[in-house]
């Protein structure tokens, strides 16, 4: 069997590592995509009054902008590798 040098089992967990952050930002993408959905949602019944139509609106346009981040952070990791911020 053959022993792992120290520096193989650093890539190996530098892997690992990476992998669960792209797990956890493509978690995070769903969540907030689910988010708009729901929100919409509750905008489209019609039951709202006009004032609280528009503040989900607003959070509407901020979980799309967050989704627009997160997904650039996720393509950034996947294409040029791992960099922390």
């Amino acid at each position: 069997m053959t022993e792992l040098k120290d520096e193989h089992l650093e890539v190996i967990s530098n892997n690992k590592g990476k992998a669960r952050e792209i797990e956890k930002l493509e978690n995070q993408i769903s969540d907030a995509k689910e988010s708009v959905s729901v929100l919409g949602g509750a905008i489209a019944c019609g039951f709202l009054h006009d004032k609280h139509s528009l503040i989900l609106q607003k959070w509407i346009v901020e979980y799309e902008q967050l989704i627009e981040q997160l997904d650039t952070h996720l393509t950034e990791m996947r294409t040029h590798g791992w960099t922390s911020t």
